[in-house]
């Protein structure tokens, strides 16, 4: 990254000739999120800090219920009754999970607002991003969730259809199960990650594009798809090998943190009797107090500096694309 573009952006005010608004290269997108990250920290954490906090609870209310879902299916007889009595739980732990969802989704919102400010040489600001995300928070939302649902259906399904179709293969001949449904579970793995793969590259720029250009569901599915077309250049050059970089690092990152917390989670639980027969690990209010409390904080302060970073990543991943194939679109 030049020195002029870290300049432009930790003043936060890139004129229209500035480095920002030339085409960059993968390592020099990655540079300004993370220089833009250091420059408006302040505003970032602050906008973090709430979302981060109502994610946790959200999130552990769901693992408490996870955690009273399963450790009744282990204890009790399991069987189509305990399945049916379980059900509702089941569905309000999903509930709860979505809504940590779409969570994160509006704090990818508020997050973008930052990058575009910056980007576009405007100095931002806790109260301008919350207010955009005010506007656009309800079709980040249902966007974000058509996009959930699509993906599992579609990973499930492109999934499920080889061990279907082994299952058929041994009622038709007769032969041993096993070795097919093996073979078609394994298959149907790798088939579920490539889907995985193919959805989210060519997707998964929705949410600033909800922001930055006001679209909304389909439209915005498009668009990304659009945005992220290989353009005919050579595979190392696509947008969607660009992305998938970026993607890795905050996977990465995203990877390492959630280890972090889960290991001390592990072994608390492990000490105060619990064990993997029990059922899904405890959420923090199954556990002591004394750990609950300042573990729910250290994690909150913890995501709150380091889940912008993905979110500044694909925001000037998607100025990027812009200046580089429509650079009307961002004069």
């Amino acid at each position: 990254m030049s020195s002029t573009s870290a300049a432009a952006i930790a003043s936060g005010s890139p004129s229209a000739s500035s480095p920002l608004h030339e085409p960059r290269s993968t390592g020099e997108v990655i540079s300004d999120a993370v220089h833009a990250l250091r420059a408006h920290f302040g505003i970032l954490f602050s906008i973090a800090v709430p979302f981060c906090a109502v994610d946790l609870v959200v999130r552990e209310v769901a693992n408490s219920m996870l955690f009273g879902l399963t450790a009744g299916l282990t204890t009790g007889n399991f069987g189509v009754d305990a399945l049916v009595a379980a059900a509702p739980r089941g569905f309000a732990s999903l509930g709860f999970f979505i809504a940590s969802f779409w969570v994160q989704q509006l704090l990818t919102g508020a997050v973008t607002v930052v990058g575009e400010d910056s980007f576009m040489g405007r100095v931002p600001s806790v109260r301008t991003s919350l207010l955009r995300v005010l506007e656009r928070g309800a079709p980040l939302i249902l966007t974000g969730t058509v996009f959930l649902v699509m993906s599992t259906i579609g990973v499930t399904v492109v999934g499920a259809l080889p061990l279907a179709a082994a299952a058929a293969v041994s009622l038709a001949t007769g032969i041993d199960p096993l070795i097919p449904i093996v073979a078609g579970l394994l298959v149907g793995v790798v088939l579920a990650v490539a889907a995985i793969i193919f959805v989210t590259l060519r997707f998964s720029l929705y949410a600033p594009l909800v922001v930055l250009e006001e679209r909304s569901l389909f439209s915005a599915l498009r668009r990304s798809q659009a945005l992220t077309d290989g353009r005919g250049l050579p595979f190392l050059q696509t947008p969607r090998f660009r992305l998938s970089v970026m993607l890795l690092i905050a996977l990465a990152l995203s990877s390492v943190m959630q280890g972090l917390f889960v290991v001390p989670r592990l072994v608390v639980a492990v000490v105060t009797g619990w064990s993997p027969v029990d059922g899904a690990l405890p959420g923090l209010a199954q556990l002591p107090l004394w750990f609950a409390v300042p573990f729910g904080l250290i994690e909150v302060l913890t995501n709150a500096v380091v889940m912008p970073l993905a979110a500044l990543l694909v925001a000037f991943f998607v100025f990027d694309l812009r200046v580089r194939y429509e650079p009307d679109s961002v004069a």
